[in-house]
């Protein structure tokens, strides 16, 4: 594996971390990249973009069809994203919709989605035990 595929590789387990560490090294990386331009480098960093906007296309679709127009309305959004994550509703709906911030789009990572899913099964237990008397 040649320095510009090992970086690259390195650079997408990065993408889905938000401390400061991995912005520190994600934005060594791109440095290195805008350094060492070649058309080697051009190359394998225009066909690793492309992987990853393919990759999020995908996640996208994946979401927005586990949820019919009906079911995403009875989300309470906003109390997941202040309860769960401690994060605004346009936050949340911005990463469940696949939305572009700051030209960029952002998704819910792996561990963002195992939150997700934990807030639901909360939620689903607590109207679940909801009775009038």
């Amino acid at each position: 594996m040649n320095e510009v595929d090992v970086k690259l590789k390195e650079l997408k387990e990065l993408m889905s971390k938000e401390d400061e560490q991995s912005e520190a090294r994600r934005m060594e990386i791109a440095l290195w990249i805008r350094e060492n331009k070649t058309e080697e480098v051009e190359k394998a960093f225009r066909a690793f973009m492309n992987e990853g906007l393919t990759e999020i296309e995908i996640e996208i679709e994946d979401i927005r069809r586990q949820f019919d127009d009906e079911d995403y309305k009875l989300l309470p959004l906003a109390y997941i994203a202040k309860h769960y994550f401690g994060k605004s509703h346009a936050w949340l709906s911005q990463r469940i919709n696949g939305t572009k911030v700051r030209g960029q789009v952002y998704t819910l990572n792996n561990e963002q989605k195992e939150i997700f899913n934990k807030a639901l099964q909360d939620i689903s237990k607590k109207i679940g035990s909801f009775h009038i008397y």
